[in-house]
């Protein structure tokens, strides 16, 4: 689990969310192979057209191994939808209880191994967007960070919020010394609705 001062410690949780994080591998694989069935794919065709072997894909749906997130995406694009529904829906099987507005954000924690509960809800999310990681520069801390890092998140809704002010992606790219393909896959990864070509792109080049 995560040591990150952003994280509540384990005492400040309630019990059974840790129970949570451990049904949500298999929950997470059983709905793979559910959404695979209901799409009329046989394993074997499923695993060729996302570019994984036969035992692969049968690791993720028996919960022996976790997809990484472009495998969750690839086969949700061959299953006809879209990968933050496919969190969204294990989240609701594990917790039924989960306001709707809370789902992608609830499922892509869970996906990351952490807990809702586990992250500090107090900060102002006014001054996340400039400053998430206790005033260190974003990207800084994100160059660093694997793709399944919990705080990979924090950092992606962050550049959302600024991206869905009107700033371009290159404009985003230089601000935060981050690639242009960084900064989109940031933004792919916090559910973000691109612009398209002729969208409004303000402090870009």
């Amino acid at each position: 689990m995560p040591k990150d001062s952003e994280l509540r410690s384990q005492s400040d949780v309630r019990p059974d969310s840790f129970h949570d994080l451990e049904v949500y591998q298999p929950a997470l694989g059983k709905h793979l192979e559910r959404l695979r069935r209901d799409s009329g794919f046989a394993r074997e065709e499923a695993a060729s057209m996302i570019g994984v072997s036969t035992d692969t894909l049968r690791s993720f749906e028996d919960a022996t191994w976790r997809p990484s997130m472009t495998r969750v995406v690839r086969l949700a694009k061959l299953y006809g939808t879209h990968p933050l529904q496919v969190l969204a829906d294990v989240t609701k099987s594990i917790r039924p209880q989960t306001p709707k507005s809370d789902q992608v954000l609830h499922g892509l924690l869970f996906f990351c191994g952490v807990t809702p509960e586990q992250v500090d809800s107090s900060d102002d999310p006014a001054a996340e967007v400039e400053s998430p990681f206790a005033g260190e520069p974003l990207g800084d801390v994100l160059r660093h960070l694997r793709s399944d890092h919990p705080l990979r998140l924090r950092g992606g809704m962050a550049i959302r919020r600024e991206y869905e002010t009107g700033i371009s992606i290159r404009a985003l790219s230089e601000k935060h010394g981050l690639a242009f393909g960084t900064v989109r896959a940031l933004l792919v990864e916090a559910g973000t609705e691109l612009r398209g070509q002729g969208g409004a792109h303000t402090g870009g080049r």
